[in-house]
């Protein structure tokens, strides 16, 4: 029996130095078009991906809640009215929100992870939700600084907010797919999704639109927004950064007559 093993490292999509410089075609119809394809082609195996990071979310929050205000109802109570909402709830909140985010950044980043390899034809299951553990130290740092910016930024003013959400948009896949270091990934997202913000932000406009009408329908419609999100950041992520794939083809035989093969994909990230 012998078997032979053949590498070959691809690149798919744009380039970290043509991002950079904004040299790259982007168009807000065709990632939301190919993103709703992505969604409907994955979405039972990415669906309790997407649950898992939604309920470790909440689950944090909710903890983090308890442990300040004694009981999560105090912040439900002040919402429908029930109470005043005083500036300690406020904080409370606030609090909890950075914290869930933050330390479910790993997750997040799996999930991230699983939309990009949608984006290059991979299929996914619900077990790739962990691969963003290997990462878990820097997801993590980036996250906060990022949710920190954000959290400043909004209360100086709420579209500058919204901005550097979207400016810092790509800083987890920059960390998993392309090694950065978190400031180092945060200054890259950041110098490339200003060269194409319109576009781009017509882009969020309608990710904001889907969280929105989820709010609406008591939180059903986020069954299929938070997939789409997650598809759209790796169409995004691929047409302006590119994706490296390592493919490797096995071939397996005898000595004799019989032989057989067969391919396998890896994607590396």
């Amino acid at each position: 029996m012998n078997k032979q093993e053949l590498s070959n490292a691809l690149h798919v999509g744009g380039s970290l130095e043509n991002a950079l410089t904004g040299n790259y075609k982007l168009s807000a119809s065709s990632v939301v078009q190919e993103a709703m394809k992505l969604t409907q082609k994955n979405f039972w195996p990415f669906l309790p991906a997407t649950l898992i990071l939604t309920g470790a979310n909440l689950a944090i929050f909710l903890v983090v809640l308890t442990v300040l205000q004694g009981h999560p109802n105090v912040l439900f109570d002040a919402v429908v009215g029930r109470e005043e909402m005083t500036p300690d709830i406020l904080a409370s909140a606030r609090i909890a929100i950075f914290l869930s985010t933050v330390f479910s950044a790993p997750l997040y980043a799996g999930a991230s992870l699983m939309g990009l390899s949608h984006a290059i034809g991979f299929r996914t299951k619900p077990r790739h939700i962990v691969k963003g553990l290997a990462y878990a130290i820097a997801v993590t740092l980036a996250m906060s600084f990022i949710s920190a910016l954000q959290s400043v930024g909004s209360q100086l003013l709420p579209l500058l907010g919204i901005f550097l959400g979207v400016t810092f948009s790509m800083t987890i896949l920059l960390i998993c797919e392309k090694r950065l270091r978190p400031v180092q990934a945060m200054i890259v997202s950041f110098r490339a999704i200003t060269k194409k913000m319109i576009p781009l932000t017509l882009v969020y406009i309608v990710i904001a639109v889907l969280f929105v009408f989820s709010y609406a329908t008591a939180g059903l419609a986020l069954v299929w927004a938070l997939p789409f999100m997650f598809n759209v950041k790796g169409v995004l992520y691929r047409e302006m950064f590119g994706v490296g794939i390592e493919v490797t083809v096995t071939q397996e035989g005898d000595d004799d007559s019989s032989s057989g093969d067969g391919n396998k994909e890896v994607f590396n990230a």
